[in-house]
């Protein structure tokens, strides 16, 4: 039998996690024998791609799985998902990321959906799983995804450009292609954030259904450390503006473009960062060190939460400048070949 659905997982350095998501895979109430796994190694050097075939021999955590590992150089998440559709010929593909737990019933949900729906981008529920640590960083999450679960669950709004998330996300090989797959640029290096709203912005130009599936879900075991989470922050401000430079009329769904409606404190920081970078970030040191004493600590809270969104409007301010930098560096490389 033909495999009906592809599961495509990218991963960087993050072998553990790895194991337990194909262990959920390879528990699904879906045969094995209907779908198909591809696993990208994005760069990674913690032996995930020894791990995962490993996994799935004879006897392994997730035995049975018809699986693929592939391995690159750490290109980014948007490359590896776009290689491993391209590895794969199953007329489906999930993309989950790698620490995502799946539920058991997690393909057929996904499968069940696109039958009764064709062509349409399915989206599923991403909740926090028991397993991550405690702190304000969980409990922010956890809010998150208790806010966008009531948002999307609401038929009668659409689905906003900015919750068009890998992290779960299904679609026919033919939408995918059509579309073009993800945008290589906005994760080049390997650095975060923007491929997949980029994708869903180019969805709903092309009119493409994106709607949400409750039943399928995904649990997120979330063991950032604070010092990644500020690098990907700082990321997504210079993704947010290489997006709004390509296209422009998504400017004021993104968050560049929402600056208004921030908080009094984090209007400000974001302000005085875009006037004052390096200065803003050096009044700032002793909180973001405080910051990642606290994740480390395990501490939660409202006085940290707050904190913590003011650290955020900082860090993506100074990706917006990051990417306005590199843009002034591009067009100045441009013109001196212009008059070479």
């Amino acid at each position: 039998m033909s495999a009906e659905l592809a599961v495509v997982i990218p991963t960087h350095q993050r072998r553990e996690l790895l194991l337990r998501v194909l262990a959920a895979v390879a528990a699904q109430t879906l045969p094995p024998t209907r779908f198909q796994v591809v696993v990208v190694c994005d760069g990674c050097s913690d032996g995930s791609p020894e791990a995962a075939r490993q996994a799935a021999a004879p006897g392994g955590a997730a035995a049975g799985l018809d699986l693929t590992v592939m391995e690159q150089p750490n290109s980014g998440a948007a490359t590896a998902r776009n290689r491993g559709a391209a590895a794969c010929d199953a007329p489906l593909l999930l993309f989950i990321d790698d620490d995502m737990i799946a539920a058991p019933d997690l393909a057929e949900a996904h499968l069940t959906h696109h039958r009764s729906r064709p062509g349409s981008v399915v989206l599923g529920a991403m909740p926090v799983h028991p397993d991550s640590p405690p702190g304000y960083l969980t409990e922010g999450l956890r809010r998150w995804a208790d806010r966008r679960h009531a948002l999307l669950s609401d038929p009668a709004r659409p689905v906003p450009t900015d919750e068009v998330l890998t992290g779960q996300m299904s679609m026919s090989r033919e939408t995918f292609h059509r579309l073009g797959g993800f945008d290589v640029r906005f994760t080049a290096g390997g650095t975060f954030g923007g491929e997949d709203i980029e994708f869903g912005w180019r969805t709903r130009r092309l009119g493409i259904p994106v709607v949400y599936e409750p039943r399928a879900v995904t649990r997120q075991i979330y063991r950032k450390t604070f010092r990644a989470l500020c690098r990907n922050i700082r990321d997504a401000g210079a993704a947010d503006a290489l997006m709004a430079a390509k296209h422009p009329e998504i400017r004021a769904e993104l968050p560049l473009g929402q600056v208004e409606t921030l908080s009094a404190w984090r209007r400000r920081t974001h302000q005085a960062t875009r006037r004052a970078p390096r200065l803003t970030a050096l009044a700032l040191a002793p909180a973001l060190a405080a910051l990642e004493a606290a994740a480390r600590l395990g501490l939660g809270g409202d006085l940290w939460e707050k904190l913590h969104g003011v650290a955020r409007a900082h860090l993506y301010a100074r990706g917006m400048q990051d990417a306005a930098v590199e843009a002034a560096a591009l067009a100045a490389a441009a013109s001196g070949s212009r008059t070479a």
